[in-house]
């Protein structure tokens, strides 16, 4: 009694403290009205599979709780395409309509309060939370997310992964999430009836490589206009090099540095300088290391000078790196020269012309069959080489899964005897639960730092 009157008069009081423990108190309520609805969702419903639901579950005819599939797909479309290709028997369809909430920034009963969301929970069985989930209730061996190659596919993807992750966490231990890999391509070559399927980008490069690379010369004109061919086996790795220097390049212009430009300003005897210093947006480039550490320690003395500038002021700020691209580069450079008799100074060579206008005659040509193809610099030489791979190809790129016919979604993405899955797997339970929550939290700052962090290391970017 004592208690309850003192704890009255300090509530009145203190009208702040007062509010923090309403919203605690309505709080707790919300979350145990929640684990409720989350138990009664793990019953099955035999409403589930009619027509009439939203995110209608196409269920297998197998109840077995180990060979059987749940195939979690992006759109009512694609849901569609995979149940008409599906194995009736051990594959279930559950199709979702755009993307689903994210989790990390919801609160439990707005989450269960997503249709899509309260879908999948009691498509499973498990139940979610620390509490109410129980494995042994999983419905299905194997979930499945298929979703589309693009941007907004891998946003899904990531949506449910984070929900699985931060409510039914045990299904990547117990090895149940895959990620399905539907083909970005489709090819049919000239002459064949049957088509390939290519998975993404960098393999359609491939392959189109591959097949220009079949029965072509590349034809070197010197100085002297006396030329040279190389072929087969050499012509090859010629090529796989000249690939790589692709890749170093793209690295260093997401850096800031123009290839082009900078060969053009530093190249001394075939090798570019390796260290990189960035001052207030100026580079400068270094060959001996010991002229870099000297200007890099310059520069660390004066920013600790700068450290007690006035208020208001900016301390110089630089970045000093050490171009591991440009190692490779200067490798390949040197093999180049010794191998082929060419410098990096051809990637800066451009088409000439005649008084007249005429082009004149490139230092490279590609011949292929009857089919000649004039390249103006080194850099052109695979690009030329995936144009004449691409000849008596036509080519179709899927812009999402609903663009497939349902045999088409079997062969290639849901027949077990033909597809490829990957699984998920979390190595590392600590590092997993950081990164989702600064990838899929509130803190746009944290969010921010990390992605100007790691943005050299982006390999599919899709703007």
């Amino acid at each position: 009694m004592m208690v309850n009157e003192q704890l009255g008069n300090f509530l009145e009081e203190n009208p702040a403290y007062a509010k923090r423990v309403l919203n605690k108190a309505i709080q707790a309520s919300a979350a145990r009205e929640a684990a409720r609805k989350a138990r009664e969702l793990t019953r099955r419903k035999g409403a589930l599979s009619g027509a009439n639901l939203p995110g209608k579950l196409w269920d297998c005819s197998s109840k077995d709780t180990i060979s059987t599939e749940l195939f979690v797909v992006e759109g009512d479309s694609a849901g569609g395409s995979a149940k008409g290709g599906r194995d009736r028997k051990l594959q279930a369809i559950l199709p979702l309509k755009g993307k689903i909430l994210n989790v990390e920034k919801a609160r439990l009963e707005k989450m269960l309060g997503h249709e899509e969301i309260r879908t999948i929970i009691s498509a499973l069985g498990t139940g979610i939370g620390t509490d109410e989930f129980n494995i042994e209730k999983c419905r299905y061996g194997k979930i499945i997310l298929m979703t589309d190659a693009d941007i907004d596919g891998a946003h899904i993807r990531t949506l449910l992964l984070t929900f699985f992750f931060r409510q039914m966490p045990e299904l990547f231990t117990k090895e149940k999430i895959f990620i399905a890999q539907p083909p970005l391509y489709e090819i049919k070559i000239k002459g064949k009836r049957k088509s390939e399927y290519v998975l993404n980008e960098e393999q359609m490069r491939k392959r189109m490589e591959d097949r220009g690379l079949e029965g072509t010369r590349l034809v070197v004109r010197g100085e002297d206009n006396k030329t040279t061919e190389i072929s087969g086996e050499k012509l090859n790795t010629l090529t796989k090099m000249l690939n790589d220097v692709e890749r170093f390049v793209d690295v260093l212009e997401k850096r800031g540095i123009v290839f082009r430009q900078f060969v053009k300003e530093n190249l001394d005897s075939q090798r570019l300088p390796i260290f990189h210093i960035r001052v207030e947006g100026e580079s400068s480039f270094y060959q001996i290391k010991e002229d870099y550490e000297q200007e890099v320690a310059k520069l660390e003395a004066g920013a600790e000078i700068a450290e007690g500038v006035e208020e208001g002021e900016e301390a110089l700020k630089f970045v000093a790196e050490e171009l591991h691209e440009i190692l490779r580069i200067n490798e390949i450079s040197r093999r180049l020269g010794e191998e082929y008799g060419l410098s990096l100074n051809d990637f800066l060579l451009k088409t000439q012309r005649s008084v007249a206008g005429e082009a004149l005659a490139t230092k490279f040509q590609i011949v292929h069959g009857d089919d000649v193809l004039d390249v103006a610099s080194l850099g052109g030489v695979c690009p030329a080489m995936r144009e004449v791979g691409a000849k008596g190809v036509e080519i179709k790129r899927f812009k999402g899964l609903g663009e497939m016919n349902s045999d088409q979604l079997w062969d290639t993405t849901m027949d077990p005897e033909k597809r490829t899955l990957l699984q998920v797997k979390v190595e590392d339970a600590g590092e997993a639960d950081r990164l989702f929550s600064i990838l899929m939290g509130d803190n746009v700052e944290k969010r921010r730092n990390f992605i100007r962090e790691h943005a050299l290391e982006v390999k599919n970017l899709d703007v």
